[in-house]
């Protein structure tokens, strides 16, 4: 998994996160809604409520402090927008 901020000014950044075929991305929450755009392949994320397949040309919510999880069933790529200051925590609960 490789995550980077690609930009950034005083009231939000975007984030690239890359994951291969098979990856999972660990549970975890953002501190502010984040926001992502699938750029290729497609995952299934895993929220509290609900799964959603992520794929290029889609979007999904995901509010504040909401744990999920995602694992990726081809090479994924996508963007994340957040608040500036957020921060995503990975946690065990």
């Amino acid at each position: 998994m490789e995550m980077k901020e690609i930009h950034a000014n005083a009231t939000f950044k975007v984030l690239k996160v890359t994951l291969a075929r098979g990856e999972e991305m660990p549970r975890h929450y953002a501190s502010s809604d984040a926001f992502l755009i699938p750029q290729k392949g497609k995952g299934l994320l895993h929220l509290p409520d609900r799964e959603v397949v992520l794929e290029q040309g889609g979007t999904c919510h995901i509010p504040d402090s909401e744990p999920h999880t995602l694992r990726v069933l081809e090479d994924f790529s996508a963007f994340v927008i957040m608040a500036a200051g957020a921060e995503i925590q990975f946690t065990d609960y």
